[in-house]
């Protein structure tokens, strides 16, 4: 398609659009220079602004992403809104469609499309389709491959960035991505390669600090009591496991001086 076409071509069908997608990301190892210039414009020639928004609702994630990553979930309704009461995991989880193919290249593709429809879809969108977008996070940001999960972090926070808070906190979204993320703190070594450990561990505490964040009262108990728990359950547990290698306690002294920067004056019981 990328080849074949030129930013005068007739706008692509949705299929090939949602191809497109795949090719924004310039992160990407399979994105060239000229790949992205010609994706982007692609899009741009294909999906006005009044139509961008339903493609990325309907389109992309209800009939196209929801369903690869689509299983059972301890935390969610079938719609994708937060259960009120968590339901216990059972021993032996469905495979979703992605995990029954076991390449990690698939579910990459399919996260470079959801990246895009992050950054592209509208703030209000965003607001109102939120539960179309949960799923997929979750899923991607626990994923077992590195390399998707990081990506997922990556994607979630640019989420947190789209939503607003008062979305975000009055529906709960925020104890359920707590929930997924924080196990991606104890990924140290030595069950963990070191150069992997670093990779998840920025983007994961990012995404917890932009959590912590949403409630913009420094004096809000609810907020402290999150940034404790990151300092005592995060960072103290992290460095006394992981506290012989370099790159790890970098990370992690580096995170440690934004939660304070949180916690303000509140930082003085953990000195």
């Amino acid at each position: 398609i990328l080849c074949s076409s030129s930013p005068e071509s007739s706008p692509l069908d949705d299929a090939a659009l949602v191809y497109v997608t795949t090719y924004t990301d310039k992160e990407d190892a399979w994105t060239t220079e000229e790949s992205l210039r010609l994706a982007s414009r692609l899009v741009e020639t294909s999906l006005d602004n009044d139509r961008l928004d339903t493609f990325i609702t309907q389109c992309l994630l209800h009939d196209t992403l929801r369903p690869l990553f689509s299983k059972p979930s301890a935390r969610l309704t079938a719609s994708g809104r937060p259960l009120q009461v968590a339901h216990q995991p059972t021993d032996m989880q469905p495979m979703t469609s992605l995990d029954s193919l076991s390449q990690e290249h698939e579910k990459l593709h399919a996260a470079s499309s959801f990246n895009w429809a992050v950054m592209s879809c509208s703030q209000a969108a965003v607001g109102r389709y939120w539960p179309l977008f949960l799923p997929i996070l979750l899923s991607l940001a626990e994923d077992h491959n590195t390399a998707v999960r990081v990506k997922g972090l990556r994607i979630l926070g640019l989420f947190l960035d789209k939503c607003s808070p008062d979305t975000i906190l009055s529906a709960g979204v925020d104890n359920v991505i707590q929930d997924a993320v924080f196990p991606t703190l104890l990924f140290l070594p030595a069950t963990t390669p070191e150069s992997e450990s670093v990779e998840l561990l920025f983007p994961a505490y990012q995404v917890l600090l932009q959590i912590a964040q949403l409630d913009p009262d420094t004096r809000s108990l609810r907020r402290r009591r999150f940034l404790d728990k990151l300092l005592r359950d995060g960072i103290f547990v992290g460095h006394y496991h992981a506290s012989q290698h370099a790159r790890i306690v970098e990370v992690l002294m580096n995170i440690t001086k934004d939660i304070i920067s949180c916690l303000g004056i509140f930082s003085a019981k953990h000195l």
